[in-house]
């Protein structure tokens, strides 16, 4: 079951970049084995549903003519060469099998969906700080930093490295001359002097105070 699932997962890839190649005479007779497998399949209207019957269907084509694909090197039982025989076979598919292309589109959709969503939440999950202070002193070296003074005395560094929202303040705020609202994310960014990760604010937003 686990390797019907790396080949069904790798349908899912378009351009197979520096992956094994194989046979193509034996690539494109899988390929077709595999559309005449899916042709007229009813129900598959879930990424599940379709992810699972690429498998089984890739599997059966297999079967059918083991030692064939066996002696052309497409040993789908070898969870090392499994995943790269089903990105082939998937890239060969989407150009020349038309049963497959409606398939492919709902798994490419629900693919999206699901990085969309993963990135919603990491970036909900994100830790902020928020201090008011002016801005002491200010870096260009490597990358844009900045020495903001909170009301307390204590001193910041920020990276500008990202979008800013309300950056246009920042012309202002870099003379030090007044006290902004600062907001700025708690990331872990590799440090090539001392080959470590730290963990560093990065500006997210700047806002006047309000009265």
């Amino acid at each position: 079951m686990r390797n019907l699932l790396l080949l069904s997962i790798a349908f899912l890839a378009t351009v197979v970049v520096n992956a094994q190649e194989f046979d193509k005479e034996a690539i494109t007779k899988l390929s077709n084995g595999v559309c005449e497998c899916i042709e007229g399949k009813e129900g598959l209207d879930t990424r599940e549903k379709a992810e699972l019957e690429f498998g089984r269907c890739i599997m059966q084509v297999y079967s059918n003519d083991q030692e064939y694909f066996n002696e052309k090197g497409l040993d789908i039982t070898n969870p090392q060469k499994s995943l790269n025989i089903g990105k082939q076979v998937g890239v060969t598919l989407a150009s020349t099998c038309e049963e497959a292309l409606p398939i492919f589109m709902m798994i490419a959709r629900d693919v999206r969906q699901a990085q969309v969503s993963s990135e919603e939440e990491e970036y909900d999950e994100q830790e902020y700080i928020e201090f008011t202070g002016k801005i002491v002193k200010s870096d260009d070296k490597k990358f844009t930093s900045f020495e903001i003074k909170d009301e307390d005395g204590r001193r910041h560094k920020v990276l500008w490295l990202t979008y800013v929202d309300n950056d246009e303040l920042l012309e202002d705020a870099v003379k030090g001359k007044k006290s902004y609202v600062f907001t700025a994310m708690e990331l872990d960014i590799y440090d090539p002097r001392i080959r470590e990760y730290r963990n560093m604010l990065v500006l997210d937003r700047i806002d006047t105070i309000e009265e």
